[in-house]
């Protein structure tokens, strides 16, 4: 089957994510509540951590696939600028950030949160050698084994845009919508790599298929779940999705996931938000968000708890 993602025109047009025009020095100017913050900080870890899950991908068969390895030198990328784009944003908005609380601009010398990097990626600990490990051995047994990444990474990448529209939804402050807007358009690209490569892989392999399922059913969590403490991602997951209009979104991401070969009915993304309402019921979310703003809030103004 050939691909339905034109890769050429991908790397051709590869950049960082245009931020011109945008207006850093009003942003002080409107709300940033801490609900946001606190979700938008868990968002800036992630795409500041791709190179993690590149690691592991490059460890696999999957780094014998000059495709792969192409979209993959253009992906994380794309992604540490989206890690920028968001430092710059919180540090415009006044909020400061463990360990060293470093105070961001938008002519802040790159790369930013330096000591924040370098202490997420060390307390990892033993977990980073075991996922490497694992997706070895998983490789090795397989020739499979890229399918589930490929569909796993489908999974994240649809997630992550979905939170952005979320946010954006919800976001009071024009600046952030904006710059969303920007990352999503290279998010979207992503997704449609994916999605391309493992409906590639799973429309021609029945074991492809059955391993992909019982994989993203058993081992799949929320993008950023192990990177961060479990109630950082919970937080990120109850305050984008946690009501009404939230689950009818993961609905219809999982809908999209359901069009792959072999996962009709799966629920991935409304199971996740299940769990997570179970550990973290929404009524914590504004508390939560209050203490963590007044922990972070810096240099501006008084922000809005929720």
């Amino acid at each position: 089957m050939k691909q339905d993602f034109d890769l050429d025109r991908y790397v051709r047009n590869s950049k960082a994510v245009d931020l011109s025009g945008v207006e850093w020095d009003t942003i002080p100017s409107f709300p940033v509540s801490g609900a946001e913050a606190r979700t938008l900080t868990f968002m800036m870890d992630i795409e500041t951590h791709t190179v993690m899950y590149a690691r592991d991908l490059l460890a696999t068969r999957a780094a014998f696939d000059p495709e792969i390895t192409a979209f993959m030198s253009c992906w994380i990328y794309e992604e540490f600028w989206h890690g920028e784009a968001f430092s710059r944003f919180l540090g415009e908005a006044g909020f400061t950030l463990a360990p060293d609380r470093e105070r961001v601009n938008v002519h802040s010398p790159y790369p930013t949160k330096v000591a924040r990097n370098e202490r997420i990626r060390r307390a990892l600990g033993r977990g980073v050698y075991t996922g490497h490990l694992a997706s070895m051995v998983g490789s090795a047994l397989t020739r499979d084994f890229v399918a589930i990444q490929m569909t796993w990474g489908a999974m994240n990448e649809l997630s992550a845009i979905n939170s952005y529209q979320s946010m954006i939804e919800k976001s009071e402050n024009p600046v952030l919508r904006d710059i969303l807007r920007r990352i999503i358009k290279d998010e979207r690209r992503h997704f449609a790599f994916y999605r391309s490569q493992a409906r590639l892989r799973l429309e021609r392999s029945a074991r492809a298929r059955r391993m992909a399922r019982w994989a993203m059913q058993r081992l799949w969590a929320p993008v950023g779940t192990g990177l961060r403490p479990q109630d950082e991602s919970d937080f990120a997951l109850v305050w984008l999705f946690g009501d009404d209009d939230g689950l009818d979104r993961l609905r219809r991401l999982d809908a999209t996931i359901a069009q792959l070969p072999g996962f009709a009915g799966a629920t991935l993304a409304e199971d996740a938000r299940r769990r997570s309402l179970e550990r973290l019921p929404r009524h914590r979310i504004p508390q939560m968000a209050s203490d963590w703003a007044l922990a972070h809030a810096g240099v501006h103004r008084e922000n809005q708890a929720a």
